[in-house]
This record gives structure tokens, sequence and C-alpha cells, in this order.
């Protein structure tokens, strides 16, 4: 029988170490969700007729947007980005083929209890953001897992590197729109209020922090050190950052016509990564894990500052990307025409990409999601808008379509945007108990496509479980 130490060494070997690949194939990647939801647009019409078994439904909801999602996270195309590209190119051509059905689909265009608050494609972004990560966690365990998608160890562009930032950026969009009409005159509230509502958001996040803290250490869970530190979690992360927004929106004054809030975040980046530039990025590359040499000194506010660096000093980028993806938000969609969204999305989208290579090629700053630099904050805001433009533009020519009726939530997406916190502490769950019971290393591609599968559906079975207790409970 193995050695359990060697055996958590390897693992952490495994999952480190990695240079990435390149932007532009993370984009082709990330390009099987838009793909994905055109086909399932083309073809649901064929399996809602007759008030057909929402089985079937749900069976094309699993092979247009589910299983392509895993199909690309993993290595069974042998060229990668060739396989990909043509794996793409065929759901494209299958979606040029099948006309859209000009049938009268009254009987199911029910609105997703989430239009009201969150536009459809804003959630189909979110559910898909939420699965690919959920997918992700666990494949990166098995060989069948492309490495260079690993997260990067220093420089570079990695496939898991998005996931984190992704969250940060959904949460700044979804803000953008419930906080518009607060964002008009900035209406604060008395200081006891703020900090209940504060603690409200950070507590939660803080306590299931503490908990992955303990059962990693206690249970010598392999660990990627160099991605928050040696005992921070993106957990922390969350608290700090949600603990900020909350402060900040109720002491910050909005001032009609002036983006308050992307300019505190680019100017705080920029200074940032004027820090970085002179030293930073060096000591968070190379630094040591404790202020003192000698391991038997007690623990200082120094140390932990040293043995966490990267997740403390991430915070700085996180709360900037947070900030920014709200006032990206407030701009591109709220209170604009389908036009002027439309308008906007792409303008934003190309600007990104624009400031990104100004930053790389030509200031040769390198994406660091280690440090959180500039260029990797203002690389996860372009591909997530790349992505979310596509999304609306499938979303937006359904509607035309079909007389300007929202295209109706697929039912696992649905389920997942409402219980997304749940799915993601289930995937975590699941993925330590797949690692703690399976030699996931050394497993045949067979076995980890089947292990994959099975996961997979587990979560998307209990999450629809979820969402109709909850619904039933809420409807009593």
């Amino acid at each position: 029988m193995s050695d359990p130490p060697r055996k958590y060494r390897d693992k952490e070997a495994f999952v480190t170490g990695h240079s990435g690949s390149t932007f532009y194939e993370i984009l082709l990647l990330c390009m099987v969700i838009p793909l994905g939801l055109n086909l399932y647009c083309k073809l649901r019409p064929f399996f809602t007729k007759d008030n057909q078994s929402n089985t079937k439904l749900l069976g094309l909801e699993f092979v247009t947007l589910l299983l392509p999602m895993l199909v690309v996270q993993t290595n069974l195309l042998d060229n990668i980005i060739a396989g990909h590209a043509m794996l793409l190119s065929g759901m494209a051509l299958l979606s040029l083929l099948v006309p859209y059905q000009q049938l009268a689909l009254q009987k199911d265009m029910n609105m997703s209890r989430n239009e009201i608050k969150r536009p459809t494609f804003l959630s189909i972004h979110r559910s898909s953001v939420y699965l690919l990560t959920t997918i992700a966690i666990l494949a990166v365990d098995f060989p069948l897992f492309p490495r260079k998608y690993c997260k990067t160890e220093v420089c570079g562009y990695g496939w898991m590197d998005l996931g984190a930032a992704s969250f940060v950026i959904i949460a700044g969009w979804t803000s953008s729109l419930s906080s518009s009409d607060n964002a008009k005159g900035g209406t604060s509230t008395g200081p006891e209020m703020m900090y209940y509502r504060a603690a409200k958001k950070c507590a939660p996040l803080l306590l299931i922090g503490l908990i992955r803290l303990i059962t990693n250490k206690g249970l010598e869970y392999q660990e990627h050190v160099s991605e928050y530190g040696v005992h921070w979690n993106f957990f922390f992360t969350l608290c700090f950052m949600e603990g900020f927004m909350v402060v900040w929106k109720n002491r910050m004054k909005h001032v009609k016509g002036i983006p308050m809030d992307g300019i505190i975040a680019l100017s705080t980046m920029m200074t940032y990564q004027f820090y970085l530039s002179a030293g930073g990025q060096e000591f968070i590359e190379n630094g040591m894990r404790s202020c003192s040499s000698n391991p038997s000194d007690s623990w200082s506010m120094c140390d932990v500052m040293y043995a966490n660096r990267e997740g403390i000093l991430g915070l700085v980028g996180y709360i900037s990307l947070r900030l920014l993806s709200e006032q990206i938000g407030r701009f591109c969609l709220v209170y604009t025409t389908s036009i002027l969204k439309q308008q906007r999305l792409l303008i934003t989208t190309l600007a990104l990409w624009v400031i990104h290579l100004v930053l790389t090629v030509g200031l040769q700053i390198p994406t660091s999601r280690r440090s959180t630099n500039l260029p990797f904050i203002i690389w996860a805001l372009a591909n997530n808008m790349t992505i979310l433009s596509f999304i609306y533009y499938v979303t937006n020519t359904y509607s035309q379509i079909y007389d300007n009726k929202p295209l109706p939530m697929p039912c696992i997406l649905d389920a997942v945007n409402r219980n997304g916190l749940a799915v993601f502490l289930l995937s975590n769950v699941l993925t330590g108990l797949v690692n703690l019971t399976l030699d996931t290393l050394h497993a045949s591609d067979t076995k980890a496509i089947l292990v994959l599968f099975i996961y997979l559906g587990l979560v998307c079975g209990a999450t629809l479980s979820l969402d109709k207790l909850l619904t039933n409970k809420n409807n009593r």
C-alpha cells in the first residue's frame, strides 16, 4: 500500500507548476456556452410539441449544454485546439442547418422567475460559469484533464484561473442591477444597520472558509499553496470582499454622470500594479512563508501575511474587479434599449481586449493570476464580456423571432442559477469524497469520464430536487 504522505505530495505536484495556455484558446473553450445555447434554442421547439415530457427537454439540455462543457475539459480529442475547434464548428454548423420553428410556443413561454430581477442572458452566463467550474474542480484531478488548463503557477492563461474571477465579475454585474436605483442618489443607513448587513453577508462565507481550512488540514487533503497561501481560501476572499462592498455602498456618495466605482477601481489597480512592478511580484512569487528563519518561533501577524500573501494581496485585485464589474454592469445592462445594450456590450468588450493587449504586448506586463494583477483582471473581464455578448445575441435573436417573448431558462441552468452556493458547496464535497476514495492520479480515461458523468449527474439531480423542494415550500 502506498505511503499516504507521498500520495498527497504526488497529487499536489500534479496540479501545480503549470504555465497555462493562450488567451485565445481559453476563449475558444468558452465559446461552447453560446454555441451550445444556440443549438438548444434551435432544437427546443421539437421537444415542446404536444406537451411532451420534461425528461426529453432535460435530455436535450444535457446533450447541447452540459455535455460539451465536459468534453472541452478533457483530452478525448487528440489534438486539443484542432479537436475543440472541430467540435465547436460542428455545433455551429448544426445550428445553421436547423431552422427556427415558426410554430407558436405559448404553452412553453413561461418567464423565468429570475427574469424580473435578472435578465435571462445574464442568468445563463452565471449558471454556465457555475457548471464549468463544477466540472473543472474534479476533472483537474484526473490525467484526462489537460495540464495546460490548470491554474498557472506564476504567469500565463489558465482555464481554471478564470473561475474565481468570473464569480466576482458575475456578482458585480448582478449587484449593478439590484442597486441601480440606489446608485442615483447614494442612499446610506446608520452604522448599526451597516454592520449588521456586513455581518449577515460575511458570517456564512467566513464559516465555510474556516470549515474548508479545518477539513483540508485535518484530512491532509492536497493543497495548492501558491493559489491563495497556506491558510487562505476563496471563501475568505469573498467574505472580505462582500464586507467591503456593504461599507462602500453605504458610505460612497454616487454622483450622476461620474463613474466613481470605475475611477476608484482603476486608480487602485494602477497603484497596485506599480507596487508589483517595483518588486511586489517578486515577493509574491519567491518570498518566504515566514518572517522568521526559525520555524519554532511563535507566529505573528507578519508571519500570517507572508504565509498567505497571495490571498491577502489578491484582495486588492478582486475588490477592484468587483467595483469595475459593477460599473460596467451599470453602463451596459441598466436602463438600455436592446440596440443600445448590444452596442455597449460590443464597445466595452473591444475596449477591454485592446487594453489587455496594450498591457501585455505593449508594456510587456505578464498576466498573473497569482498576484491578481491589472492584466489579469482586464483579461477576466474581456473574456467574460465576450461570452456575455454572444449569449445576449442568441437570446435576443430568439426573442425577436418569437414576438419579443424571452427565451425560457433551461431547467437545469435555472435551478443552478437560483442555488449557486449550494451547487458550489456540493461540488466541493463530492470532489473531496472522490479524491479520498479513488486514486484519481492513475485513473484511466474510461474510469475518469464515467466518474465525471456520475458526478455531474448527481450535482444536477440534487440541484433540481433542491430547487423543486424550495419552490414547493415557498408556494405554500
